[in-house]
């Protein structure tokens, strides 16, 4: 039984390894040519483009895993069964439930891999990328709105600080900083402009350049405008907090997605979006698990060798559904504001059971 299981180990790691490469040179092809095309204007050359696009490797492996392991499972089960190898493993004591088990433990393999790209290896290629790109761009890291980032910070129990950073060069400093000072009803106090910012410690910025202005609160009272060369600013915005905004929550690392979230909780602001993200993120290595469990009935649909095609076509297809009910589901939780663990876990829930109840009836009934 320990040859059986090493046999096919090897084979399905083997297969799903190969459909790995052939899914992640392609891909590699498609974003060199995007990458080019959008590069063409601002003359970047071919080796750092390379190099970009090398670095988004490690994303679209955590990204096409799943899908990698599910194909090359159902190739190597669905070639047994054609060849009339899996009877005879079974025949030599190789029983569902072992089978069940083998392959169980081959997704929690696959886990944890994609656990770990998606961790530790992910986040730090994008973040080298981010920074390449934006040295390329004039040292500045682009943001998703031309008027750059906007953060709320709250002190003292109240949203009194709304603040806009222009941009944020590759060393960490910030660019063009606006600061506004909010009272009751959302009244306007005070605005503090300074041409840039700098992490000290323990919270605290260094403005440079500062032009603050005090709102008069009482009619007839002047405006209090003062020019500073430096001004400490004391903040909840850290470093920490601006680099993970300059990634999408589905690629920052559940570390990142934590410390973001209660970040936002401790201004007020709305979470659930990015908690759903935060359960996507914990629960998508799962889906290797559920990806063997799909893969498991195939070997058991016994027919010629010219349906293995058909077969391999099907758990692919398999896979796609599965990624864009995971998105749909997201979405509709969302709208319909339901429970974040719920939106995130109801397809791994529907396709595990569905697997399981599909591979008991073709094993006992058929």
């Amino acid at each position: 039984m320990r040859t059986l299981r090493r046999y096919l180990s090897l084979q399905i790691a083997s297969a799903s390894g190969l459909v790995l490469l052939v899914f992640l040179g392609l891909l590699f092809f498609l974003d060199v040519i995007n990458e080019l095309s959008n590069t063409a204007e601002s003359g970047a050359s071919l080796a750092h483009t390379l190099l970009l696009v090398s670095l988004q490797l490690p994303n679209r492996a955590y990204e096409v895993l799943p899908i990698a392991a599910l194909t090359g499972t159902v190739y190597v089960l669905a070639s047994l069964a054609a060849s009339s190898e899996f009877t005879v493993m079974r025949m030599s004591g190789l029983s569902p439930r072992r089978a069940l088990t083998l392959l169980l433990g081959l997704g929690l393999a696959f886990s944890v891999l994609i656990f770990a790209l998606g961790e530790f290896v992910s986040p730090i290629a994008e973040r080298v990328a981010a920074t390449m790109q934006a040295r390329s761009q004039g040292g500045h890291f682009g943001t998703n709105l031309s008027s750059g980032l906007w953060l709320r910070n709250r002190q003292g129990g109240k949203d009194d600080q709304m603040i806009n950073i222009r941009s944020v060069t590759a060393s960490g400093e910030l660019r063009g900083v606006h600061v506004y000072v909010l009272g009751d009803g959302a009244q306007l106090l005070q605005t503090i402009h300074a041409a840039s910012a700098v992490y000290q410690s323990g919270g605290t910025w260094l403005l440079r350049q500062v032009t603050s202005v005090a709102i008069p609160t009482q009619p007839g009272e002047a405006l209090d405008v003062r020019h500073e060369a430096e001004l400490p600013w004391r903040t909840s915005v850290s470093p920490s907090v601006l680099d993970v905004l300059l990634l999408s929550p589905e690629r920052m690392s559940v570390v990142d997605l934590w410390r973001y979230i209660g970040h936002l909780r401790a201004n007020g602001q709305a979470v659930q979006r990015d908690e759903i993200a935060l359960w996507r993120k914990l629960l998508y290595p799962l889906s290797a698990v559920v990806m063997m469990m799909l893969a498991l009935p195939f070997a058991y649909l016994h027919g010629r060798s010219g349906q293995i095609s058909w077969k391999v076509f099907g758990g692919i297809m398999l896979g796609i559904s599965f990624i864009l009910l995971n998105t749909l589901t997201s979405r509709l939780g969302l709208l319909a504001s339901w429970p974040t663990w719920l939106a995130a876990a109801l397809p791994y829930m529907f396709y595990a059971g569905s697997a399981l109840v599909f591979f008991v009836w073709r094993v006992q009934f058929r």
